[in-house]
């Protein structure tokens, strides 16, 4: 059995005097009471009580997201207090209740992960292990389980969202109950299962409820655990390099796509024209470093200058700039970028490459749309982002920060952004204290959903809610929504967001 069953401190309740705040201060929850379970019994004993109670109740973590997916009226459930035993991220994989597993080819590694972990902390744990994620974001302090359940991704056209690591899921869910759910041709063996659980659990395996419960924003219960994949440890050889824009742009459009040169892809792109009329931008790329070519860490230089620039002063003091000179933006954006620029390739273990570092101390809010790659669609969206930003600054609203352009390979997860086929992603940030901030992200939203862009649920997004929006968006939301209805029959895990964007989406 889980060995969150063990002796725990009792759960931290409260009745909040004042809101409870996520990560980045743009979301205010002013919830009925929080509740902070350290067991599985105690998040078994919440959810069941908010079920007979008729409440509702949203589960949240860190609070990483900027959307009103964390919003809740009834009961704020914080489950980063859920861990194993000791403080431990990982739990046991109960391998003796699985079917035989091939001998060759070599199946891949499996870890168990408990929904309080912290992406850091695990890849702590994996790292003692020799192992490694996949693939990772640029953020290390959310949990795992929290990104996994809004389809968040890395960057590498060949490589899926996280959620796709994922082979089995343990969700409390209706009357405190747990299903443990995975696809139809699953790890679990029935019968095992059965005799060592009995009914005090159930297994389903079935691919539609997999598929939607595996990115459910929250929508069908709290995910206790997930079993995901993960590979041998490896390093990464990175390079970052300042080009212009309409370069790279030939190449998106060119047979020979850079998107394939690398196992990693992505441009962050000065907004404000130069001189010519063309745009700079930072290129990142990365490989697998090969075993025998020794590490090359990034430059101290380098990274105490991040450091310093996202200090909290450091950053008051380039907001009173930008927002009494913006004049000078543009030269603010074109020295940052070319600060992060590399005269030779960094080379260092894959989840030191993959985490941003300080960037992410940034005071920012942002939104992130999903265009398919097929096509030219997304190079036209960014064409009209560039449209607007100059729009904006005709008005005084001035964008603060780079545009950075992502790809991720497709998704099996019914409403995941990239589901059906890869995608490019395109991320607007504004700081949070810009004059206009809010207004220019709307205004980027606009042109997005007008290109047919699908906003990352975490992120911020306004117009989701128009009428047939998520239907036409989404061809198996018929499908998600059968689960939701099966797993939320008396909306217990509804909340802002689906009173916003999944009721008008189900009329």
């Amino acid at each position: 059995m889980d060995c969150t069953s063990a002796l725990r401190p009792p759960p931290i309740t409260s009745t909040p005097s004042s809101p409870w705040v996520n990560w980045s201060g743009t979301q205010e929850v002013y919830a009925r009471q929080v509740l902070r379970p350290h067991t599985l019994e105690q998040l078994q004993e919440y959810v069941r009580d908010a079920f007979q109670s008729g409440e509702r109740l949203r589960a949240v973590a860190t609070g990483l997201s900027f959307s009103d997916i964390l919003q809740a009226d009834d009961t704020l459930l914080e489950v980063t207090g859920l861990l194993g035993c000791d403080g431990a991220v990982l739990l046991p994989l109960e391998e003796q209740l699985w079917k035989p597993r091939p001998v060759y080819p070599p199946p891949a590694p499996l870890v168990r992960i408990v929904c309080g972990a912290r992406i850091r902390h695990l890849n702590a744990s994996l790292a003692c292990a020799g192992l490694a994620f996949e693939n990772l974001g640029g953020y290390d302090g959310q949990t795992m389980i929290g990104a996994i359940s809004t389809s968040t991704h890395g960057t590498g056209v060949g490589l899926p969202p996280l959620a796709d690591g994922v082979c089995a899921l343990d969700l409390v869910t209706l009357d405190g109950r747990i299903l443990h759910i995975e696809p139809s041709d699953g790890l679990t063996d029935p019968e095992k299962f059965c005799k060592f659980y009995g009914t005090s659990r159930k297994l389903v395996q079935c691919d539609r409820r997999f598929r939607a419960a595996i990115v459910s924003l929250g929508c069908m219960g709290v995910i206790y655990s997930v079993t995901m994949r993960v590979r041998s440890a490896y390093r990464l050889r990175e390079r970052r390099t300042v080009r212009k824009w309409s370069e790279v742009q030939a190449e998106l459009l060119g047979m020979q796509s850079p998107l394939y040169r690398a196992r990693h892809f992505e441009v962050e792109i000065n907004p404000y024209p130069d001189r010519r009329g063309d745009y700079s931008c930072l290129v990142t790329e990365r490989w697998v470093a090969e075993p025998d070519i020794p590490s090359r860490p990034a430059s101290s230089v380098v990274t105490d200058l991040q450091n310093l620039t996202f200090l909290p002063s450091s950053q008051t003091a380039i907001h009173s700039v930008m927002n009494t000179q913006p004049r000078l933006i543009p030269g603010i954006l074109e020295f940052g970028l070319s600060g992060l620029a590399t005269l030779v390739d960094i080379i260092d273990d894959s989840f030191v490459i993959d985490n941003l570092g300080s960037v992410n101390d940034a005071d920012v809010v942002s939104g992130e749309y999903f265009f398919p790659v097929a096509g030219t669609g997304f190079l036209c969206c960014v064409q009209a982002i560039l449209d607007t930003v100059a729009r904006n600054a005709a008005t005084g609203i001035y964008q603060s920060t780079p545009l950075a352009l992502r790809f991720v390979n497709t998704s099996h997860a019914y409403l995941s952004m990239t589901r059906c086929e890869p995608h490019a992603t395109i991320e607007m940030s504004m700081f949070r204290h810009q004059p206009g901030a809010i207004e220019a992200l709307l205004s980027y939203e606009r042109a997005c959903m007008k290109h047919g862009g699908r906003p990352h649920w975490a992120q911020l997004h306004l117009l989701t809610g128009e009428p047939g929006w998520l239907v036409d968006n989404y061809p198996d939301f018929k499908l998600w929504h059968e689960v939701y209805r099966e797993l939320n029959p008396r909306g217990t895990f509804d909340n802002h967001f689906t009173d916003r964007v999944i009721k008008p989406a189900a009329v």
